[in-house]
């Protein structure tokens, strides 16, 4: 587990106490105005930059609050959002037993009592690579018979994970081939960008339809994966050996909901190039 201190009002991961000190990143306003040259995303939410310091890599994600989310935090029930949410799923899933991206920092100032800044610093996952990049690369047809075997046996891997994530209560809300990493050491997994992931006592059918047609959507996108495949994940989540009513009726709702994941997945596109053209 880890072991964290807190110094000059953000929460820092002892492992890591010294090299943030010897770059001078070690109080909030230093990571919030942390220069933006390797800024690899932004939106009026959040940002994503990389840093590069001595030998690692970490990734700093700094949210800012609009006004109607600052409100949206003081009821009790709303889902959060925030870097304080993703700081304590990265502990949950630890705790658990599931791999994920390791924290570094954690920093939050509040206004009137309401969230209004707030990051995250996690280290670089080495030597690992999303599995939307990972599965083309080496499973893309044809196959021989020992690749083909490791295909099916990656395929039933995630279909552990995805049974065992939601068998815990939790439900990721982005659960796409692009936020699973595979180590290329020892093939573990780890979930990453969980912001919005939540835990409750159980998962909903909703939550769960949405994440399974999240991932369904993204294998199919990589067009390399068979009706066979997508079974085989099916079985395999489900833990039987054949088609129920009941699992018939989960799948074609998942499947429904993949179809309304494509539609607007387009219609965004759509909107991304119209206004490139313009």
């Amino acid at each position: 587990m880890y072991s964290f201190v807190t110094y000059n009002g953000i929460l820092i991961n002892e492992k890591f106490m010294d090299i943030l000190k010897r770059n001078t990143l070690d109080d909030f306003h230093k990571f919030m105005n942390f220069n933006d040259s390797n800024l690899l995303k932004r939106n009026k939410f959040r940002s994503v930059t990389k840093i590069e310091i001595e030998d690692k890599i970490f990734y700093l994600k700094r949210h800012f609050w609009p006004w109607e989310e600052r409100i949206k935090s003081l009821v009790p029930c709303a889902k959060k959002e925030d870097a304080r949410n993703e700081w304590n799923n990265m502990l949950t899933l630890s705790s658990l037993g599931f791999s994920t991206m390791t924290p570094v920092a954690f920093g939050e100032e509040k206004q009137c009592g309401m969230p209004y800044f707030s990051f995250t610093l996690t280290e670089n996952l080495y030597n690992a690579e999303k599995l939307e990049v990972f599965f083309p690369k080496y499973y893309t047809p044809p196959l021989n018979k020992e690749k083909f075997k490791d295909k099916r046996a990656c395929i039933k891997k995630l279909a552990v994970l995805a049974r065992d994530f939601h068998s815990k209560g939790l439900n990721h809300q982005d659960f796409y081939l692009g936020h699973i990493l595979i180590s290329q050491e020892d093939n573990t997994f780890f979930i990453i960008d969980v912001q919005r992931m939540h835990k409750n006592k159980t998962i909903s059918l909703h939550d769960k339809i949405k994440d399974l047609a999240q991932l369904t959507y993204s294998a199919k996108r990589l067009e390399i994966f068979t009706k066979t495949d997508l079974l085989k994940f099916f079985l395999i989540y489900t833990g039987g050996d054949k088609l129920t009513p009941d699992n018939k009726k989960l799948a074609r709702s998942i499947m429904s909901k993949t179809r309304n994941i494509a539609k607007h997945d387009a219609k965004l596109q759509f909107r991304k190039n119209k206004l490139r053209a313009n």
